[in-house]
């Protein structure tokens, strides 16, 4: 029988959870409108976490929405993601480096077979839109650092493999972030991160 966990929400309330129960119960629990329109992540015991993340033990936690601080990092790096998926589908040759969210914005590398001209910029554009309408579901798994490696080696993703096997101290059971969305995989690392090829 799972035990239960005490939630400290901002206001000094408390509620008692199941242990493992996701963050996204709790904005549910505060407000069904909130968790469908405007719960973007959570901060636990100020550590920023995605919704599915399970509160196994007691904790603060504090529901971000898209009028918290953290929120505009927080779509810069869902933007660079999408740019990703759009840059893959379009060139599906192209090989993604990092993608990280900035103080100025956000930047994806990619390696492609030719330099962008301003059409391929406004295809991109447009297939961001598109894919950020279809409402795709993405969640977070946790893969084993030595399958990541192996899992890109045979999509034929160096930059990939290179960006895992260049992250230092990391154990060899260590574990990476891994998004899955429409039946797609692709895994990401604090440096490494995800590059999604939707399916056309």
């Amino acid at each position: 029988m799972s035990h239960a966990v005490n939630i400290t929400l901002p206001d000094g309330s408390h509620r008692s959870v199941p242990a493992g129960t996701p963050v996204r119960a709790i904005a549910e629990g505060i407000s069904p409108n909130l968790a469908r329109a405007r719960a973007l992540a959570g901060l636990v015991d100020g550590k920023l976490v995605d919704l599915a993340y399970p509160l196994e033990q007691d904790a603060s936690v504090r529901i971000v929405t898209d009028r918290s601080p953290e929120a505009l990092a927080l779509y810069r790096h869902s933007t660079a993601h999408l740019l990703a998926a759009a840059v893959t589908n379009l060139f599906p040759g192209a090989q993604c480096g990092i993608g990280p969210a900035i103080d100025e914005g956000f930047f994806y590398d990619f390696v492609v077979e030719r330099p962008f001209v301003p059409e391929d910029l406004e295809a991109i554009e447009q297939k961001m839109k598109e894919l950020a309408s279809a409402g795709s579901v993405y969640e977070r798994q946790m893969w084993p650092r030595e399958e990541a490696m192996a899992f890109f080696a045979q999509r034929g993703e160096p930059l990939k493999v290179q960006l895992i096997e260049e992250k230092t101290g990391r154990p060899a059971g260590s574990l990476l972030l891994h998004d899955q969305g429409q039946g797609d995989r692709s895994s990401t690392s604090a440096s490494a991160r995800t590059c999604r090829r939707p399916a056309s």
